[in-house]
């Protein structure tokens, strides 16, 4: 059964408390990764794929290592856009 609402929670982890399951995989797959890394089988099994596939292969593995760029909008409306002279101009005025 539910427990009602606005009780306290009790037992069970607490808040921020790492799942031991989710890290004892990640350490298992990152020891299974450094071992086929490390026997030179990772590099020739990559060098013995077609180009369309290490490129593939390439962005798949690109996330877990580099962040994801976030993508920017630009307001291109005629209210926000001035002319490069009149912001030179404000510019200088403002340093006087």
């Amino acid at each position: 059964m539910a427990r009602p609402k606005g009780e306290k929670k009790v037992g069970g982890r607490k808040k921020g408390t790492p799942n031991k399951v989710t890290t004892s995989a990640r350490e298992g797959i990152a020891k299974l990764l450094n071992v086929y890394y490390d026997s030179g089988l990772m590099s020739e099994d990559f060098a013995s794929l077609e180009p369309k596939e290490r490129i593939d292969a390439v962005a798949r593995l690109a996330p877990y290592v580099m962040p994801r760029m976030q993508a920017t909008a630009i307001d291109v409306s005629s209210e926000a856009t001035a002319s490069l002279a009149e912001t030179l101009a404000s510019l200088a005025c403002d340093d006087d």
